[in-house]
């Protein structure tokens, strides 16, 4: 597999590159071409990443585990995932602050090096051992598909596939401040939470989302996908109201009306840059009152809150998820499987950055609850999708409660119960 060699000499490379930009000094014009290089390669690193990811955890799943095992290896590979997520920051932190910053980076190159090799080997054992993964479709029915799809873009590709509504809804959801990335914890500081206390919460969140993916394998096998996407539905959306929730209790920056009433194109624009150099915080350590629930004396009700909602929602989150993948890979025919995974993750990506786009239009904390509204307009949006799609598919005569798995065309079809 290409992808392999290629993701993990991206990342050897751009080591090596960052070590040489913590050798220099900073003002050199060889620190900045460094920096700019190095960056280039990650982001090389996570496309092929996600590739690699496209292979084994969309396709090849298909073949290894089939139809009965396909939510058991679903829910496996997003919890290893998920639990790498975990143990990634502590291991960083732990290196950065036992062996410094370059020999960090220089431990991480030299394990990409060990795990190129160690994934090359094992995914030649698992191609050779599963012959399964050898078969081809019939060759004129590819050629003539192949050609077909050359005549059509990758969006109208994704728009015309069964699950679209479904994989659209899902998309949807990327468009949201109320997940566990930098934003949350940005909010949650400005609030006067300690750093333990927020990290507590993001391992909270962690934990929540394993038990989200082993739940659903645990309900697909029983009661169906349809009913477990819609169960991941509840949870979120019942959690995502107690997010918005927050922002009407005490201690919440919310000040919407006071923002608007002052605001001046100057002043917005000094909250913006400054709102990537630091310069908004407010310079002290937070000193948490827990007698009367305050920090530096404002309630911390409204954040507490927030923050355990939006690791909470993660339960439902990833049982949606999973049932939505699960949806998408037995209804894409075998050889659009990747093109049509590839546009989702790009649709995906696409509101994550409009998200951020939102963030900096209105960087304060006064107004992130506005971002909070639209978060969850988008994430009922999505979830609305869903809905649609499981109620069509319910009530369409070709399908009575069941999805073909369209594997190879022209033969004989599976199907599994949904």
């Amino acid at each position: 597999m290409t992808v392999v060699p290629l993701n993990n000499l991206s990342i050897c490379a751009a080591a090596a590159l960052i070590i040489s930009c913590l050798s220099i000094d900073a003002s050199s014009s060889w620190y900045v071409a460094y920096l700019i290089l190095a960056m280039c390669l990650c982001a090389i690193n996570r496309l092929f990443l996600n590739a690699e990811k496209f292979i084994v955890g969309r396709d090849w799943v298909m073949v290894i585990g089939g139809d009965k095992e396909l939510s058991k290896l679903n829910a496996t590979l997003l919890t290893l995932d998920q639990f790498t997520n975990v143990i990634g920051p502590l291991v960083t932190g732990a290196l950065v602050t036992w062996v410094g910053l370059r020999e960090t980076v220089g431990i991480f190159g030299a394990a990409s090096l060990i795990s190129m090799l160690f994934k090359s080997v094992f995914l030649r054992l698992l191609y050779t051992s599963n012959r399964e993964l050898h078969v081809k479709e019939d060759t004129t029915t590819s050629n003539e598909l192949t050609n077909s799809l050359l005549k059509e873009s990758v969006i109208y590709t994704y728009w015309r596939q069964e699950s679209f509504s479904a994989a659209f809804g899902m998309s949807l959801l990327f468009m949201t401040v109320m997940g566990f990335g930098g934003l949350a914890v940005g909010y949650g500081s400005s609030a006067g939470l300690p750093e333990f206390i927020i990290g507590a919460f993001r391992s909270y969140g962690s934990i929540t989302a394993i038990l989200g993916a082993f739940s659903y394998a645990f309900f697909e096998k029983r009661y169906g996908v349809f009913t477990s996407g819609i169960l991941g539905l509840i949870v979120q959306q019942i959690f995502a109201v107690l997010a918005v929730s927050s922002v009407f209790l005490p201690g919440s920056p919310m000040n919407i009306g006071g923002y608007f009433g002052n605001f001046t194109t100057g002043n917005w624009v000094h909250s913006m840059i400054h709102s990537f150099d630091a310069q908004n915080a407010t310079g002290f350590d937070p000193h948490v009152d827990w007698s009367n629930f305050s920090s530096n004396g404002v309630s911390l009700a409204s954040i507490v809150v927030f923050l355990i909602a939006i690791a909470s929602a993660r339960y439902g989150l990833w049982c949606l998820d999973l049932a939505t993948t699960h949806i998408m890979q037995v209804t894409i025919p075998e050889t659009e499987r990747n093109t049509v995974f590839g546009v989702h993750n790009a649709l995906c990506q696409t509101f994550s950055v409009l998200k951020d786009i939102l963030v900096i239009i209105l960087p304060l904390p006064a107004t992130f609850a506005i971002c909070i509204f639209i978060s969850y307009g988008f994430v009922s949006a999505g979830h609305l999708f869903f809905v649609y799609y499981v109620v069509k598919t319910k009530h369409s005569p070709h399908a009575k409660r069941k999805i073909t798995v369209v594997v190879c065309p022209g033969k004989d079809d599976d199907s599994v119960m949904l």
